[in-house]
């Protein structure tokens, strides 16, 4: 007859360590790599199943298991061993002061590199974020960033768009997609009818069109409002696109002061404006 050994704890823990710290290292790296939220939503990008969303919960939810997990580790399982090295320690002096000052350098460094955006901790950031930044090249990006949250009716007052909800309700009601009115958001319809963000504004706004202010020109010494006039939307709509990219300006401005106002090349808010006002 054989006597049923209890549970081991220990075994449990310490595996439950491995798993959980190799699902935290492979959501790490796919988050590392995966396209800005923006693009990710826009395009409903997924790997191995997860949305980037679904890889943040995984990457969230498995880091406080390690969390839980190294705390029983420490103070349930080797409790006793570890107060009895801290207690060995305190009685004999610490013999390896160097080890632990590195340590704590190391600490520091890390900590100070990353806030200061120092080398090499700089270029492991901005790796990160030419990454992510390539998948726009390949999928696309919204009009104005996270355009997803847009009802109908928000949508519409983009220059991009420039239609009333009510007829992007039918251009969609057309193609065979439930919307019940021009409240709802594009990811809100997105879901309900298990298509991408992107499918629903290619049918919305189809063809691609003229549009934008073009090379040269001088609009460095133009207003914003003579701007939206050759781009052939109203100085207003320009403006509110603007400000949603963070960018303040005035329809009287001139696009030059704009760039400087807000930190930027004159070329750099031009691109941006015929990007903003291109129609598709």
């Amino acid at each position: 007859m054989t006597v049923k050994q209890s549970f081991k704890w220990r075994v449990f823990i310490s595996a439950g360590l491995v798993l959980t710290f190799i699902v935290m290292f492979i959501s790490g790296v796919v988050l590392f790599i995966s396209p800005p939220g923006r693009v990710a939503n826009w395009t409903n990008w997924n790997l191995l199943g997860l949305t980037k969303t679904g890889w943040q919960n995984q990457h969230i939810i498995f880091g406080f298991a390690f969390i839980i997990l190294s705390i029983f580790h420490l103070f349930v399982i080797n409790w006793k061993a570890f107060l009895s090295y801290i207690k060995s320690k305190a009685s004999k002096g610490v013999n390896s002061p160097a080890e632990l000052a590195a340590s704590m350098l190391l600490f520091v460094v890390l900590g100070v590199g990353t806030f200061w955006h120092l080398p090499p901790f700089e270029q492991i950031i901005a790796l990160g974020e030419q990454l992510s930044g390539s998948w726009e090249k390949k999928t696309g990006t919204p009009p104005v960033p996270h355009a997803e949250t847009l009802s109908l009716d928000e949508l519409g007052k983009l220059p991009q768009v420039n239609q009333p909800g009510s007829e992007l309700l039918k251009k969609l009601q057309s193609a065979g997609l439930k919307v019940r009115d021009t409240r709802q958001t594009l990811l809100e319809i997105a879901s309900e009818n298990g298509a991408e963000v992107q499918r629903l504004y290619d049918i919305l706004v189809p063809a691609k069109r003229s549009g934008g202010l073009g090379e040269g020109g001088g609009w460095g010494r133009k207003t914003l409002g003579e701007a939206a006039e050759a781009a052939g939307v109203t100085p207003i709509a320009l403006q509110q696109a603007l400000k949603q990219q963070g960018i303040e300006a005035a329809p009287d401005e001139r696009i030059a002061d704009i760039a400087s106002k807000n930190g930027l090349n004159t070329p750099e808010l031009i691109q941006r404006i015929n990007v903003m006002t291109e129609k598709r």
